[in-house]
């Protein structure tokens, strides 16, 4: 093979795994361009009700729909908890450092 072959499908293979993970490259070109959570966090502030509203009622969706199928108490308990938890973190009921 020539090294220009080589090179033209390595460039090409890592180009095409970077792209399949927009998870990971998305927070990389916002950060590397500047733009950080913080700013982020402080432009999505103003609609913070809509997103504790919304967050309960998919919550509030999930329970139901755990606590309606068949299954242990056990694991119907853990669910309703953990959306519970789940939620006040998100509103800040409850701190973590």
């Amino acid at each position: 093979m020539r090294l220009h072959s080589i090179v033209g499908s390595t460039v090409a293979g890592g180009l095409s795994g970077f792209l399949t993970r927009p998870c990971c490259v998305i927070p990389a070109v916002l950060s590397l361009s500047g733009v950080s959570s913080a700013g982020l966090g402080g432009f999505f502030i103003k609609g913070r009700p809509l997103f504790l509203v919304a967050s309960a009622g998919m919550l509030g969706t999930s329970m139901l729909m755990n606590l309606r199928r068949e299954g242990g108490w056990v694991n119907k308990s853990l669910a309703v908890g953990a959306s519970l938890l789940a939620f006040a973190l998100s509103a800040n009921w409850i701190g973590v450092w």
